[in-house]
């Protein structure tokens, strides 16, 4: 009896190991390895153009840049849209054959004839620009009202569709444009200034020319330099912003000049603007004008190439350290320890144009462009 209960119990505790083995856990197995991964060079970011497999950052060449909207073929280059807020987009003229790009927009309702790109114009709120950015009219405009469209006519007429948040229909409004005249012709042809009342709006005082003041040679180069970074067509926000302004004219002094690495010649100068105000009306004494006039002034630095092209153009922002001084001057210590002296000044050479008083250099304008 005692054997039949022993087998018996061992046949049990068999039988419940068996159980247990079953539904013990099982160790897992190792996980097999990953396969190598292949990066093709760092991640991009932003807004991406692609073009023959090289990517371009559209927020490098405009930080409000959140979208990309459309890539257009015209000619040798591609005009690629980005999105910055409703109505205005930002424009970057792609050229092919150097793959760069040579021209950035920002604006609305980009249209241009023939497949040529430097036909373009663009609408910027209610005023409508040429392809350089030459203001070609200024629209009347309620609160209401926004351009919505731009069409070439042909060369000299240009379309412009206007809608309005009261109307289900835009109406259409034709504008002439004229040709820029040439410099030649722009002295064959000078207005009538002053005298009769007439109202001259800002944007037919011409931007300044070196011709103008009888520069030549290096003071001609200097002097468009400037032009080139402060005028109505490059910043006409300061005209639209105040009513009264009608002309800003530069002037540069120069306190220094060094070879830079890449053998251009880099000046160090006062870059100086003059604002002018109320020159659209007709004065009460031709004889004896009086004009309302303010200036402001700033370091900067103009690099021109061995041809007198200008290769750059810093100018000291607001906010720089003194390190920014000194990298501006170069190896030009003494003019920015002078700068940075208290109540220093560096000796400057003579203003270009050379004229005894800024409004004197207006005088000279106004002599050269209009007739009283």
């Amino acid at each position: 009896m005692n054997l039949i209960k022993r087998s018996w119990l061992l046949a049990v505790l068999c039988l419940l190991l068996a159980a247990c083995g079953a539904n013990s856990p099982i160790a897992p197995a190792a996980p097999p390895e990953n396969p190598p991964v292949e990066t093709a060079g760092e991640p991009v970011s932003g807004v991406i153009f692609t073009y023959n497999d090289k990517d371009y950052d559209l927020q490098e060449r405009n930080s409000m840049v959140n979208a990309l909207m459309a890539e257009t073929p015209v000619g040798g280059t591609i005009v690629v849209e980005g999105h910055i807020v409703p109505n205005v987009a930002y424009y970057g003229i792609f050229d092919t054959e150097t793959e760069t790009f040579i021209k950035d927009i920002e604006g609305a309702n980009l249209t241009w004839r023939d497949d040529d790109i430097s036909t373009a114009a663009y609408s910027l709120w209610s005023e409508i620009y040429d392809y350089d950015g030459g203001l070609l009219r200024k629209l009347d405009l309620s609160d209401s009202e926004y351009v919505s469209g731009l069409t070439w006519k042909d060369s000299q007429h240009l379309t412009v569709e206007i809608s309005s948040i009261n109307s289900e229909s835009p109406e259409a409004l034709e504008i002439t444009v004229g040709e820029e005249p040439a410099l030649s012709e722009k002295r064959a042809s000078k207005k009538r200034y002053l005298g009769l009342h007439e109202i001259v709006p800002w944007h037919q005082f011409p931007v300044p020319e070196a011709e103008a003041f009888g520069l030549t040679g290096k003071d001609a180069s200097l002097y468009e330099a400037a032009v080139s970074q402060f005028n109505r067509e490059k910043t006409p926000e300061y005209f639209t912003s105040d009513g009264d302004l009608d002309l800003i004219l530069p002037s540069v002094s120069v306190f220094g000049k060094y070879t830079t690495d890449e053998g251009n010649t880099a000046y160090v100068v006062n870059f100086v603007r003059c604002f002018f105000y109320d020159l659209g009306y007709g004065l009460d004494d031709l004889d004896n004008p009086v004009y309302t006039h303010e200036s402001i002034n700033n370091l900067a630095s103009i690099t021109l190439d061995h041809n007198g092209n200008l290769a750059a153009f810093d100018e000291l922002g607001d906010g720089e350290d003194d390190s920014a001084v000194y990298r501006f001057c170069g190896p030009l210590t003494d003019i920015a320890e002078k700068f940075l002296a208290p109540g220093g000044w560096p000796e400057e050479g003579a203003r270009i144009p050379d004229t005894g008083s800024y409004e004197e250099m207006l005088q000279q304008y106004l002599n050269y462009y209009f007739e009283r």
